[in-house]
């Protein structure tokens, strides 16, 4: 590894850590350097802004979750697409963390702005393993469409699903309350839409199981909350 890819990797490493230890809003530019031990020149030589970092480390998490679906091992082609659709959404119970990130995010203005960055990385990521699947499926007879563009109209359908929880999440961490039934609701239409518009087998779709993303979320809001608070109380000193 080249000097610089060496640099840009200890960067990266360093502020998924910070991030992880102290939230990425509490996490300064300085926190960064100081962990690094590099100066601002040699950071903004890699990235313009910490936000930058964090799109960086959602494109490596991305890369990674795709690396964790091609290693799984499903034993029909409806486990693989389930899987497919499990590691494409960011609610898995040991990426908390990450989750939490995402809805740190999402109460604030830079939440647009990396929300689309990773839109964009699972579909390059995904979509062309979702298109051969389903076609997998109309070979094997349990799904049935002939419009073309379903396939990317199903994909689009499920980063708006992800991106809705997310977003009903940030309102509910916002106004105080915790993920609830309306949640589950979300869940249980988007396993609808997948089934219903290819005419899959009826409870054949999971996308995620309701107890793990439900404990996912809540545990996210807490970490979420907490940092909430710690910004406020450190404004008052």
């Amino acid at each position: 590894m080249l000097k610089g890819e060496r640099r840009k990797a200890e960067i990266l490493k360093a502020s998924s850590e910070l991030f992880a230890q102290k939230g990425y809003q509490k996490t300064t530019l300085q926190d960064i350097l100081d962990s690094v031990k590099c100066s601002k020149g040699s950071f903004y030589h890699h990235f313009d802004s910490k936000l930058q970092v964090l799109e960086a480390l959602a494109l490596e998490h991305t890369q990674q979750d795709y690396l964790d679906f091609r290693s799984a091992c499903p034993k029909t082609i409806l486990e693989e697409l389930n899987l497919l659709l499990y590691f494409s959404s960011p609610f898995r119970l040991r990426e908390v963390q990450y989750t939490a990130a995402l809805l740190g995010l999402g109460i604030r203005q830079e939440g647009a702005i990396i929300a689309a960055h990773i839109r964009e990385a699972r579909k390059t990521a995904f979509y062309d393993d979702l298109k051969a699947i389903l076609r997998r499926l109309q070979q094997e007879g349990l799904a049935f469409f002939s419009n073309e563009t379903l396939p990317e109209l199903l994909w689009d359908t499920h980063m708006m699903f992800c991106d809705t929880l997310l977003m009903e999440n940030c309102r509910l961490i916002i106004s105080g309350g915790t993920p609830g039934s309306r949640i589950l609701q979300m869940l249980q239409a988007s396993r609808f839409i997948w089934e219903r518009l290819i005419d899959l087998p009826y409870g054949c779709v999971e996308i995620i199981s309701a107890d793990e993303l439900m404990q996912t979320l809540q545990e996210a809001s807490n970490i979420i909350r907490l940092e909430q608070e710690q910004l406020r109380f450190d404004k008052i000193k």
